[in-house]
């Protein structure tokens, strides 16, 4: 069955050329208006003449092609065009439309022998950078008339074949540098090498140099990169944006148009995840080098197995980044928002051998106070975490071999401050306002982050058409995180509070009733990477076949024991007493003064008490995802068209699987030793003190001290493998079941994909491009195949009347163990058609439109998994390996205006309508379909398709890239201006989507000096959205730059966070009949300021 279709889909691709030449806008368009012709036979040059009066058109002819040539007249009624060919009958000649609706009449461009055309080749080349241009454009005047053009490629290459022999005349031209005009003899029957060298503006040229600013480098490359897609694309050199702090390819996406950042709950404000145009993340495909690169995450487990985290990524192998709104049939059709896509740093792109060598230091403004820094017992309180980074790159064996070879090590420290409210709002009659502070919790998380990441890329010249490639990309992180919180009770609706509960009161909380509570997690996250990519191209004359396999995977799992050798977390002991708290007469103060009042001293580990001591010996997660597959496209010029014509066609296999765990439960243990509770607390306090002074909140004790007691999770730890022996493992018939069946998923994904498009410009202004891709995805979540109840009561084993499973962990392990695991099959397939249209009403002036359906995969969260039953709210969670997939139309419109030396403006519409949207639903047990007796009365939930209902999105973004340099006076000369507005409108609200998004830029040169200015602000936007809580609008601006000491070596700092905004999330006001309040802080989140500061060498 798979064979056939694929059979189908591929013969259905064929046909997609002749329909989109059928539908030329020819055979679109109204029947023109026919005219009287009767222009006698006579020489060409006087008959167009004639045509041009009767047919009321501008005609232009070059003299060297009318000349010696005779038209046969035309006579009858006609249209304009159809004239114009019975005129050129016999000469040799044909014409092409002008955009002002004139006729060029040009040589015939039909097939010749080869003994009548050459071959032009070349490479454009900067000398200052020793880079080899890419998307430089080449424009070609033929010997005949015939005006072609085309662009360089990878390696700066560009080739024209079929050029008719003779006088040529060749213009090469990228944004910033003066167009230049080179005349060759084109040879006949040969190929002929013109190259050319980007030279310093004032200095003498050689006849085939072009003249270049040498400016601005980064945005050049990305606006010739941009001009040159048929898709609506932004593109970014690694340069544009200065040094970035840690090498964060997050960082550096999100001051560019269109993207929305999430970090997921991160404790260092950097960005992990970013989506396109409004959609959340998982909507938007992340590649390198056009291949999707696993991504694992632990800590959302299969719930974001759709996005991609740049936790792992470096920016220290990336050339450039170019973001696709629109994507072609060429592409994976999973990017509904667009696809965001790394390239890598190739050796053919420079001349020469380069070694770069950099050496930082990073720091925190925390790192800088007089407190000690954690995480950690023992770490000391040094102000910087050393980095540094080694790139060489080289072309050997005669040009024909050549290496990319980087590493980067990256270290970070943030302590992130957080303040989280737990309002009430709900009026009693000994707490009538409106609202009050049930709990308060305030944390302080210190976090190191070291990041190490390799790449190798090997390129290998076989013949001079053949390129065998190797790209291999190691990345590892590792995060150290202790997240420790003191959370404070008040008591306010059933004791009632003194004074002005927003703002000014004091606990009334009986005595010997728990108020402060001392929490303690200690994370140690572990990510590793690893993509190995052999591929290879083949350019002939009319044909180019280019393939790749791909080998990729993703590890991520915590293991605080085994790294640190501290727990997880421990049994939050709690202490008694009242206190009283006061802040700024402000709904959004921070600067909460806790003052106890009552109890036993909160400083003191004695008033503190547990039930009893309870460890998380190791946190549990895991998660794996591992790709492989290959791809195959093969691209095809048409010989002897009238108007350039590319065929393409290819197919792609990819087989995924997913795999996470959480083990947490299994690693539970009681303290049976010989010290008391007190004791135990005693011996294993925390001296690293939480510090708040970013958000301005103050802790006093009764005694004035600001050093409440905290357990240390390292010093338990240790003490746990000290003394194994005086602690007893906790495992019940449910933790069991958590830690080794209801946390464990395996889901397999298997894409078959195959496409045709065809590529055309059938007017010197005019581009367009049709295809049309067929996907085909199969499934298959291993999930157990456990007995019946009755099967487990049988074999005499507890079984609890209203779960249906076993109350014993051997009851569990004989219920769902005893038979091995099967797999939940899905299958399902989509046609994704797709097209686009450039049209250029100048060189400088485009207007592109776009099409394309795509598809979003569900969450293997909801595919895979096991049947969880709650029997106190009587509810079956199900998961849904059959869930098919939401589909997409999406729409896309940009008119850019480009301008010298570097610059563009541009306005973009967008709109997105997501179909087949899905959401959990709840059903009957005889809905679901369920014939059993244990749930019959229960409520069956799973994920399933909403019916036929669209969601639509749509939005302008506004994009303004210019040089100053004509506009200002020295020393400003040196400023460049980029800026973006985004105006997003879903017709229902997403989570953390603003509507309006806005970012701008400032870089300044001056001789050894640049300077970077990058800001971006970010409008309110929702957050929870059945609670109405949103983050408040932000401004985030991070400024960085460098000094050029001599040639070859600089120094360079980058400061984030500058202003030192924190991120707050509100909770919306509220009106009951005890009054009102307005949005008020629900978390307050403060990273502080973070900065680099280091020195490079080139050589």
């Amino acid at each position: 069955m798979f064979v056939k279709k694929f059979a189908i889909a591929l013969l259905s691709m064929t046909s997609v050329p002749a329909l989109m030449l059928a539908g030329s806008p020819a055979n679109a368009k109204e029947q023109p208006a026919t005219r009287d012709f009767n222009i006698p036979a006579q020489p060409l040059a006087s008959a167009l003449l004639d045509f041009s009066r009767v047919a009321g058109v501008a005609v232009s002819a070059r003299s060297e092609l009318t000349q010696n040539r005779n038209s046969p007249g035309v006579s009858g009624k006609h249209t304009a065009e159809k004239a114009l060919q019975l005129l050129l009958t016999g000469t040799g000649l044909t014409y092409r439309t002008t955009p002002g609706g004139g006729y060029s009449i040009v040589t015939n461009p039909g097939p010749r022998s080869q003994a009548e055309t050459g071959t032009l080749s070349g490479k454009v080349l900067d000398p200052v950078t020793g880079e080899y241009k890419r998307n430089a454009i080449i424009r070609v005047t033929t010997s005949t008339g015939e005006k072609r053009s085309t662009s360089t490629g990878e390696g700066g290459q560009y080739r024209l074949l079929d050029v008719p022999a003779g006088e040529t005349e060749i213009t090469v031209a990228f944004t910033g540098y003066p167009d230049k005009f080179v005349t060759v003899d084109t040879p006949a029957g040969k190929a002929l090498e013109v190259d050319f060298v980007l030279a310093a503006g004032g200095e003498e040229l050689a006849a085939n140099e072009i003249v270049v600013t040498g400016v601005r480098e980064g945005d050049a490359k990305a606006i010739m990169s941009q001009r040159n897609s048929m898709d609506i694309t932004n593109s970014l050199s690694s340069e544009s944006f200065g040094e970035v702090s840690e090498g964060n390819i997050g960082e550096f996406l999100k001051f560019m148009p269109g993207v929305i950042t999430q970090n997921q709950g991160a404790a260092d404000d950097s960005v992990r995840y970013v989506g396109l145009r409004g959609l959340p993340p998982e909507y938007t495909s992340v590649t390198v080098n056009g291949i999707a690169i696993a991504g694992a995450d632990a800590n959302s487990g299969s719930s974001t197995s759709r996005s991609f985290s740049f936790e792992q990524a470096s920016l220290s192998s990336i050339d450039s980044i170019e973001i696709s709104k629109t994507v072609s049939a060429d592409v994976d059709a999973n990017a509904p928002a667009g696809t965001i896509n790394l390239r890598t740093k190739r050796a053919f792109d420079r001349k020469g051998r380069r070694i770069v060598v950099s050496l930082n230091a990073t720091t925190q403004s925390d790192l800088w106070d007089s407190k000690q820094a954690g995480p950690g017992e023992d770490r000391g309180n040094g102000r910087f975490r050393p980095g540094g980074s080694i790139e060489y790159s080289d072309v050997m064996l005669d040009g024909r071999l050549g290496i990319v070879a980087s590493a980067s090590l990256s270290r970070v420290h943030t302590e992130l401050e957080t303040i989280q409210h737990g309002w009430n709002y709900t009026a009693t009659a000994k707490s009538p306002d409106p609202i009050a502070s049930a709990t308060m919790t305030n944390r302080v998380t210190a976090q190191e982050v070291s990041r190490i990441s390799s790449n190798l890329t090997l390129d290998f010249k076989a013949t001079d058409e053949l390129t065998l490639s190797l790209m291999g990309i190691y990345n590892r992180s590792y995060n150290l995180s202790e997240q420790r919180a003191y959370v404070l009770t008040s008591g306010a609706r059933s004791r009632g509070l003194e004074g002005e509960p927003a703002f000014d009161y004091t606990t009334l909380l009986a005595a010997g009733t728990a108020s402060l509570r001392a929490d303690a997690n200690t994370i140690a996250k572990v990510g590793t990477g690893v993509t190995v990519t052999p591929s290879f191209e083949y350019r002939g004359n009319y044909v180019t076949l280019d393939g790749n396999f791909f080998y990729t995977n993703s590890n991520s799992s915590y293991d605080p024991m085994g790294k640190e050798h501290a727990v997880f977390t421990t049994t939050s002991p709690t202490a008694s007493g009242n206190y009283s708290a006061q802040r700024s007469e402000d709904y959004l103060a921070t600067d909460w003064t806790i003052q106890q009042v009552s109890g036993a001293d909160w400083s003191d580990p004695a008033s503190y008490s547990a039930s009893s001591i309870v460890i998380n010996a190791e946190d549990g997660r895991s998660s794996k995802v591992e790709r492989t597959g290959g791809a195959l496209n093969l691209a095809y010029d048409v010989p002897g068209s009238s108007f350039p014509i590319m065929l393409k066609a290819g197919g792609k296999v990819q087989m995924a699987t997913y795999l996470y765990e959480n083990r947490r439960e299994a690693s539970r243990y009681t303290y049976t030793g010989p010290l008391s509770t007190t004791e135990f607390l005693i011996a294993n306090q925390s001296y690293i003190p939480l510090n708040f002074n970013e958000s301005g909140l103050s802790l006093l004790s009764s005694s004035g001290s600001s050093a409440f007691y905290m357990p240390s999770n390292y010093l338990i730890g240790q003490y746990f493998l000290d003394h194994p022996d005086e602690f007893t493992p906790v495992m019940t018939a449910t933790n069991y079941y958590n830690a080794n069946i209801g946390n464990s998923r395996h889901f397999d994904e298997d894409t078959y994909a195959a496409y045709a498009m065809a590529t055309a410009q059938p007017l010197e202004w005019l581009a367009v491009r049709a295809g049309l891709r067929w996907e085909q995805t199969r499934t298959a979540a291993l999930e157990p195949d456990p007995l019946s109840a009755a099967e487990v009561i049988e074999a005499g084993y507890a079984v609890s009347s209203t779960t249906g499973q076993a109350t014993t962990i051997e009851g569990l392990q004989y219920q769902y163990e005893s038979r091995p695991r099967v797999p939940r099959k899905g299958n399902y397939d989509y046609f994704f058609p797709s097209a686009s249209a450039k049209i250029s009403f100048t060189d400088s002036l485009d207007l592109q439109l776009g099409y394309s359906r795509t598809i979003r995969r569900p969450e293997v969260d909801v595919l895979a998994g096991v049947w969880s039953v709650n029997e106190t709210t009587q509810t079956v969670t199900v998961p849904n390996p059959g869930l098919t997939p939401e589909l997409s139309d999406n729409y896309s419109v940009r008119l850019v205006k480009y301008f010298e030396p570097v610059g563009l403006i541009g306005i973009n519409y967008f709109r997105n309508e997501l179909k087949g949207a899905f959401q959990t639903q709840e059903f009957t047990a005889q809905e679901f379909g369920y014939t059993g007796t244990e749930y019959a009365d229960y409520t069956f939930r799973t994920t399933a398709t909403v019916g036929e209902g669209t969601i639509s999105i749509q939005g302008v973004e506004l994009e303004l890239n210019y040089s100053l340099e004509r506009l200002l006076p020295k020393p400003f000369k040196g400023l460049t201006l980029r800026g973006s507005y985004t105006y997003t409108h879903p017709n229902q609200p997403i989570s953390l989507t603003p509507e309006n998004m806005f970012t701008m830029a400032l870089a300044y040169k001056s001789g050894p000096v640049r300077l970077y200015l990058n800001t971006v602000w970010t409008d309110d936007r929702p957050a929870t959205i059945s609670t109405g809580t949103y983050d408040k609008a932000r401004w985030d601006v991070n400024l960085s730059g460098n000094y050029r000491f001599r040639r070859g070596l600089e120094g360079f700092f980058s400061v984030r966070n500058l202003l030192n905004r924190a991120t707050y999330r509100l909770a919306p006001g509220v009106t009951n009949d005890a009054g009102s309040v307005p949005d008020h802080v629900a978390n307050y989140n403060n990273a502080g300021v973070s900065g680099t500061i280091g020195v490079r060498a080139t050589f």
